[in-house]
Protein backbone atom coordinates (compact mmCIF):
# COMPACT_ATOMS: atom_id res chain seq x y z
CA UNK A 1 0.00 0.00 0.00
CA UNK A 2 1.25 3.66 -1.23
CA UNK A 3 1.06 6.32 1.20
CA UNK A 4 0.85 9.56 -0.94
CA UNK A 5 0.77 13.57 0.27
CA UNK A 6 -0.19 15.96 -2.33
CA UNK A 7 0.69 19.72 -1.59
CA UNK A 8 0.70 22.81 -3.50
CA UNK A 9 3.98 25.31 -3.81
CA UNK A 10 4.51 27.76 -2.00
CA UNK A 11 3.56 31.45 -2.42
CA UNK A 12 5.01 33.40 -5.37
CA UNK A 13 5.05 37.06 -6.57
CA UNK A 14 2.68 36.29 -8.89
CA UNK A 15 0.51 34.34 -6.40
CA UNK A 16 0.23 37.52 -4.11
CA UNK A 17 -0.59 40.00 -7.37
CA UNK A 18 -2.96 38.22 -8.90
CA UNK A 19 -1.04 37.53 -12.30
CA UNK A 20 -1.96 34.78 -13.85
CA UNK A 21 0.42 31.98 -13.44
CA UNK A 22 0.21 28.34 -15.02
CA UNK A 23 3.39 26.15 -16.02
CA UNK A 24 4.78 28.88 -18.55
CA UNK A 25 5.23 31.20 -16.02
CA UNK A 26 8.90 29.69 -13.94
CA UNK A 27 8.48 31.98 -11.23
CA UNK A 28 10.38 31.65 -7.93
CA UNK A 29 8.66 31.59 -3.78
CA UNK A 30 8.70 35.12 -2.39
CA UNK A 31 9.56 35.22 0.97
CA UNK A 32 5.93 34.27 2.29
CA UNK A 33 6.16 31.10 0.24
CA UNK A 34 9.81 30.42 1.77
CA UNK A 35 8.33 30.39 4.97
CA UNK A 36 5.52 28.41 3.68
CA UNK A 37 7.95 25.76 3.08
CA UNK A 38 10.18 26.50 5.72
CA UNK A 39 6.60 25.57 7.85
CA UNK A 40 6.16 22.50 5.97
CA UNK A 41 9.01 20.85 6.31
CA UNK A 42 9.21 21.66 9.96
CA UNK A 43 5.92 20.14 10.15
CA UNK A 44 6.86 16.78 7.93
CA UNK A 45 10.31 16.24 8.15
CA UNK A 46 10.02 13.26 10.20
CA UNK A 47 7.49 11.52 8.17
CA UNK A 48 10.31 9.23 6.49
CA UNK A 49 9.37 10.42 2.61
CA UNK A 50 11.25 7.73 0.46
CA UNK A 51 10.85 10.01 -2.31
CA UNK A 52 9.29 13.25 -3.47
CA UNK A 53 8.30 14.10 -7.02
CA UNK A 54 7.64 18.20 -8.14
CA UNK A 55 6.63 19.70 -11.42
CA UNK A 56 8.96 21.00 -13.57
CA UNK A 57 8.54 24.59 -11.61
CA UNK A 58 11.19 25.84 -9.91
CA UNK A 59 8.25 27.35 -7.59
CA UNK A 60 7.46 23.54 -6.75
CA UNK A 61 11.31 22.32 -6.11
CA UNK A 62 11.62 25.60 -3.58
CA UNK A 63 9.17 24.36 -1.69
CA UNK A 64 10.21 20.89 -1.08
CA UNK A 65 14.29 21.86 -1.38
CA UNK A 66 15.10 21.74 2.76
CA UNK A 67 13.63 17.91 1.97
CA UNK A 68 17.33 17.17 0.66
CA UNK A 69 19.39 17.50 3.41
CA UNK A 70 17.30 13.82 4.46
CA UNK A 71 19.09 12.45 1.28
CA UNK A 72 15.26 11.70 -0.16
CA UNK A 73 15.57 12.03 -3.88
CA UNK A 74 13.31 14.50 -5.45
CA UNK A 75 12.38 14.09 -9.08
CA UNK A 76 11.13 16.44 -11.47
CA UNK A 77 7.87 15.31 -13.56
CA UNK A 78 6.36 17.19 -16.16
CA UNK A 79 3.12 15.56 -15.33
CA UNK A 80 2.63 17.23 -12.14
CA UNK A 81 3.09 20.76 -14.29
CA UNK A 82 0.39 23.42 -13.42
CA UNK A 83 -2.80 24.02 -16.48
CA UNK A 84 -1.10 26.48 -19.31
CA UNK A 85 -3.22 29.40 -19.64
CA UNK A 86 -1.72 30.09 -22.92
CA UNK A 87 -1.97 33.54 -24.00
CA UNK A 88 -2.90 34.62 -20.23
CA UNK A 89 0.18 33.43 -18.71
CA UNK A 90 2.19 36.03 -16.67
CA UNK A 91 -0.91 38.76 -17.18
CA UNK A 92 -3.53 40.59 -14.94
CA UNK A 93 -5.31 43.02 -17.01
CA UNK A 94 -9.22 43.17 -17.20
CA UNK A 95 -9.47 41.32 -20.34
CA UNK A 96 -7.46 38.40 -19.15
CA UNK A 97 -9.68 37.92 -16.23
CA UNK A 98 -12.77 38.41 -18.08
CA UNK A 99 -11.53 35.35 -20.09
CA UNK A 100 -10.19 33.51 -16.84
CA UNK A 101 -13.87 33.75 -15.47
CA UNK A 102 -15.37 32.62 -18.45
CA UNK A 103 -13.58 29.63 -18.98
CA UNK A 104 -13.96 28.64 -15.79
CA UNK A 105 -17.63 29.26 -15.61
CA UNK A 106 -17.37 26.80 -18.76
CA UNK A 107 -15.71 23.89 -16.76
CA UNK A 108 -17.59 24.15 -13.92
CA UNK A 109 -20.86 23.91 -16.71
CA UNK A 110 -19.42 20.76 -17.38
CA UNK A 111 -17.49 21.60 -20.86
CA UNK A 112 -13.61 20.41 -19.57
CA UNK A 113 -12.42 20.18 -23.84
CA UNK A 114 -12.74 24.57 -23.70
CA UNK A 115 -9.20 25.87 -23.34
CA UNK A 116 -7.91 29.53 -23.80
CA UNK A 117 -5.66 29.66 -26.88
CA UNK A 118 -2.30 28.28 -26.42
CA UNK A 119 -3.23 26.81 -23.42
CA UNK A 120 -4.73 23.68 -22.20
CA UNK A 121 -8.19 21.87 -21.10
CA UNK A 122 -8.98 20.17 -17.48
CA UNK A 123 -8.96 17.03 -20.12
CA UNK A 124 -5.10 17.97 -20.84
CA UNK A 125 -4.22 18.05 -17.66
CA UNK A 126 -6.20 14.61 -16.20
CA UNK A 127 -3.84 13.09 -19.41
CA UNK A 128 -0.33 14.64 -17.73
CA UNK A 129 -1.72 13.53 -14.49
CA UNK A 130 -3.18 9.89 -15.21
CA UNK A 131 0.73 8.96 -16.52
CA UNK A 132 2.30 9.83 -13.64
CA UNK A 133 0.00 8.40 -11.77
CA UNK A 134 -0.09 5.15 -13.38
CA UNK A 135 3.83 5.19 -13.15
CA UNK A 136 4.12 6.37 -9.51
CA UNK A 137 1.66 3.26 -8.67
CA UNK A 138 3.95 1.09 -10.52
CA UNK A 139 6.89 2.16 -8.70
CA UNK A 140 8.51 0.47 -5.21
CA UNK A 141 8.25 3.60 -2.96
CA UNK A 142 5.36 3.69 -0.34
CA UNK A 143 5.68 6.85 1.07
CA UNK A 144 5.70 9.88 -1.44
CA UNK A 145 5.25 12.99 -1.22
Amino acid sequence: MKEIYIIRHGETDFNHKGIVQGRGVNSSLNNKGREQSKNFYEAYKTSGFEKIYVSTLKRTHETVDLFQHHDIEIEKHQGLDEISWGIHEGKSNGETFKQFYEILHAWKSGDIDVKIEAGESPLDVQQRQKEFIKDIIERKENKIL
